[in-house]
Parts: structure tokens; sequence; C-alpha cells
């Protein structure tokens, strides 16, 4: 291996640790921004539904923006552009937030609205340029191993900041000058990242555009792809029912349960280990039995016990540590039975579009429903009716929703895996996010990719960054 080569690796695993509190804060329905929003602003549900939809749209307009933005940008270009934009934004963010208006939630809601179009936007475009990135120099016979390494120790930062967020805001509850802290603390790191990534040199591939030429003929070719396309929308109806209530549950657990961010954090940190220690059981069961069934098994034990949220009370509210360790756990093996699925059933001569299209169906259906729910819970309080109840109705509704659609599964084969494509990172970024929001936050800066190290098919060089390259 090139010198050159060992020096980007060892770069990319310093950045990637640098830039995890930055990715974890980046979602506004995350535990700590979606505290700052409901319990410090007082913000109404229809607004907050609107705030944490953001990051979807953002994700779907990429189909749309991308053939635009690779007239003028290759990968790297891309990363490191739309990441300093993005940090600036973060930076004004931090710097005004002792002037937000505390007593106007109105007023306050339409700022943070149109600072999370900006950033989710522009975060969105990071995430698009560094994956196309790294498969540029990251050798495809280590891939595996290498970024195996580096989701362990990310994890770790991932528990650390989790810790710190929780004591900061247990010492100094209902203190905006806390969360002022914490979002400086991970702007200074992401600071740190993006130096580090500047350092990461890559002459061969300097000059690779970022899309092919024949993006919109493969668009074309995917619908033929009845397999693909029955996971497309299955996928996509999930995504909407799990995100139709999955935002609102940090809003139930303020308003409704009285619960304070830092007992919100600990149920994080609890979420986010027994997702990361989960990833190699489900592993094993799906390389045994296959993805299909890892995804019925998956979301059988998630929503099945999600049914609970309909009885939850401040008296019983102990209940949803368990319960999010629990979640952490099984909600794991959705993610990983989906992330294998896709790897499988890719449209052979479409893989590229074929992805950014599936993120995109996923993106809208996660869109939409936060929107629908808020607005939903703003008619009930305008109107005098039980806030309470709408909220289990919701509960209950959802994983009923997501259950009854599993024998739409039924009309997917599960074929052998291509080993040319071991990452399809970009089609589950909606997924990944769905699921930090349940507290999963090992997924924050986890790059998906096989770890099977498997023997190449004839005509394939190991040894070439491109092998395996997605969008």
């Amino acid at each position: 291996m090139e010198a050159q080569t060992r020096s980007n690796l060892r770069i990319g695993i310093g950045e990637g640790l640098l830039a995890t509190p930055w990715v974890i804060l980046s979602l506004p329905a995350g535990f700590i921004i979606s505290a700052m929003l409901n319990v410090y602003y007082g913000i109404r549900p229809g607004m907050f539904g609107l705030i944490a939809s953001l990051p979807a749209w953002a994700n779907a307009s990429q189909i749309l923006l991308l053939p635009l933005l690779a007239k003028f940008f290759n990968a790297r270009e891309m990363t490191l552009c739309t990441g300093w934009l993005n940090l600036g934004l973060w930076v004004m963010l931090s710097a005004i937030l002792t002037f937000l208006p505390e007593g106007d939630a109105l007023q306050a809601g339409r700022i943070f609205l149109i600072f999370f179009i900006l950033s989710s936007l522009s975060a969105s475009f990071v995430s698009l340029g560094w994956t196309a990135w790294i498969r540029q120099w990251v050798p495809g016979n280590t891939r595996g191993e290498y970024f195996g390494k580096r989701n362990r120790y990310c994890a770790i930062v991932t528990l650390v900041f989790l810790l710190f967020s929780m004591g900061l805001l247990e010492l100094y509850p209902n203190n905006i000058l806390a969360y002022e802290v914490i979002l400086i603390t991970a702007a200074v790191m992401r600071f740190g990242s993006l130096l580090w990534q500047h350092r990461i040199v890559d002459e061969f591939h300097k000059d690779e555009p970022l899309m092919t030429a024949n993006w919109w003929q493969e668009l074309c070719e995917v619908p033929r792809n009845r397999t693909f396309v029955a996971f497309l929308l299955f996928n996509a109806f999930v995504n909407f029912w799990i995100n139709a209530t999955g935002p609102f549950g940090a809003v139930f657990i303020y308003d409704q349960l009285g619960m304070s961010p830092a007992e919100f954090a600990a149920m994080n940190i609890m979420a986010t280990i027994s997702g990361a220690i989960s990833w190699p059981i489900w592993g094993r069961i799906g390389d045994r039995y296959g993805f299909l069934p890892t995804i019925v098994l998956g979301l059988l034990l998630w929503q099945g016990q999600n049914y609970l949220w309909c009885f939850l009370a401040p008296e019983n509210s102990w209940l949803l540590y368990p319960m999010w360790f629990w979640g952490g756990f099984t909600a794991t093996g959705f993610m990983l039975g989906s992330f294998n699925l896709i790897l499988k059933i890719l449209p052979t001569g479409a893989k590229t579009t074929a992805i950014s299209l599936n993120l995109a169906a996923t993106s809208v259906a996660a869109g939409v429903a936060p929107i629908i729910s808020g607005q939903l819970l703003d008619i009930a309080q305008d109107s005098g009716w039980d806030v309470d109840l709408v909220y289990r109705i919701g509960f209950g509704l959802a994983p009923t929703a997501v259950l009854l659609a599993l024998p739409f599964l039924k009309r997917i084969e599960e074929p052998e895996a291509d080993p040319r494509y071991s990452s399809v990172l970009g089609s589950m970024r909606m997924a990944r996010q769905t699921l930090q929001v349940f507290g999963i936050n090992a997924l924050a800066n986890a790059t998906l990719i096989s770890q099977k190290i498997r023997k190449p098919k004839a005509g394939i060089n190991p040894n070439d960054p491109l092998d395996g390259k997605d969008q």
C-alpha cells in the first residue's frame, strides 16, 4: 500500500472522530435539538414537524439537483465546499441563540425553519460528496476492515459526546448556555475535521465526474426491475409510518410525561449501546436465514413493543429505558436487513441511479409524515381535543400499519449479492437518520459496508478503489 494511501486512511479515521458530534447534532429531531426547540423555545408541533421533515426533503432533492451540481463540482470539491458552508451556518446559530426571542415561539420557529432549510440542504450534499469521495481513495480490498475499525472508534466518541451532553443538560436545565456549549463543542471539532479532510490527497481520481453521463437513461431502466420497485414501495411505506410518530416521541416525553432532556439523553445512550452490540448478532441471523427474514423479525420485535407507548404515563415512564434498549437492539435488525437486501436487488446497469431513487422515495415519505402529524396535533390543541389521546391513537396506528405491510415482502425474492457493490450508504441515508431519531446514535457517523471479505469475480481488480462504487 502506498504511503499516501496509508496517510489518507489515517486521516479518514481522525476526521471521522472529530465530525461525529456534528453529525449527531445535524438532525433537528435528535434529542439535543428537539429538546432545545420544544423544551426551551416551546415551538408548536406543526412547526416542529415541518422542521423535523427538512433533512428528508434535502435528501429527496438530490435526484433533481445532482445533475446540475455535477457540472461544477467533483466529489472532493462538493464535500469541502458544502462542508464549510454548513459549518458556517452552525457557527452563526451558536452565536445568535442567546438573542433569539424566548417568549415568542412563533418567531423562534420561523428562524429555526430558515436555518434548518439551509443546513439540511448543505449537510445532504456534504454526505453525497463524502460518499462518492471515500470510494475513490479507500482501496476496495480493505474497505470492510477499514470502515469496521472506523465505525468502532466513532461509536466510542458518540458515547462520550452523549454522556457529555447528558451531564451538561442535567447540571444546567432550561439554560440556553448549555445548548450553546454543546453546539460550540461540536462546531470546533467539525472545524478540525474539515481541516483534516483538506490533507487527503488523491491525484488519480481528482478529475473524475461526480455522476455518470447516462444518469437519466438509467433512471428509465429502474422501473423494469419489479423486485427493486416492490421493495422501494415497501421501504417508503414503512418510512412514512415510522416518521409519522418518531419525531414526536420526544415531544410526548417532554410535554406529556414531564421528563427532562438529560433523562431522554440517558435513553439515547441505552439505544446506542444496544444498537452497537446487536450488529454482529443480526449479521449472523442474516447470513444463516437470509435478510428478508431479518427485516421481518426486526420489524416484528421493534414495532410490537411500540404498542407500549399507548399506555405510558408519568407513573410508569421508567418503562422507556428498557423500551429504548430493546428498540435499539431490534431496529438495528431492520436496518441491517434492508441494507443487505438492497445490496442484492439493485438493478443491473442502473445501480447508481437506483440507489438515488430509493433515497428520494424514502425521503419524500419520511418528509411528508411529520408535517401531517404536526398539523394534526396543532388542530387538536386549537380545537380543545384531548392531545394525550391523539398521541396514543398515533402510537397505536403507526406500528399496526407497519406490521400489516410485512406480507408485501412475499413479492420479493432474495438473490445472491454482487460483491462489487459492497456499500450502499447513500441509499440507506434516510433509514439511518430515522433510526438516529430513535436514539441509535451509533449509526450517526457509521459507514455501512460489508465487512465480509469475498473473493472478487474475474476481471475485477480488488486493489482498484473504484471497484464497488455507488452513489
